[in-house]
């Protein structure tokens, strides 16, 4: 009997290096999946744009293919040309 290993695995430098970054990934994801999302989770949105009271509401006002989106209330206005997504949002006009 031969003292040789039944299984011989040969892996190339770049093998090794394309490994060694797939598990760093997937332990970057596992520890903060909130990191790795496309768009930025926003805490508080009052503090962004405050263009809403409490007791006064506001109108939504949308494209036909929904990209543009137009927020009116008493102290201003807020558009989106992104589909609504948190950082597309400008204040157009600020009300006193």
């Amino acid at each position: 009997m031969t003292n040789e290993p039944l299984i011989v695995i040969r892996l190339g430098r770049r093998a090794v290096i394309l490994a060694a970054v797939a598990i760093v990934l997937v332990a970057a994801f596992v520890a903060a999946p909130g990191a790795l999302q496309a768009q930025k989770v926003q805490e508080k949105y009052s503090e962004k744009f405050n263009i809403a009271e409490e007791n006064a509401g506001v109108s939504v006002a949308v494209s036909a293919d929904g990209k543009y989106v137009y927020v009116a209330g008493p102290h201003g206005v807020i558009a989106s040309d992104d589909f609504g997504k948190t950082a597309s949002w400008v204040q157009t006009v600020r009300l006193k």
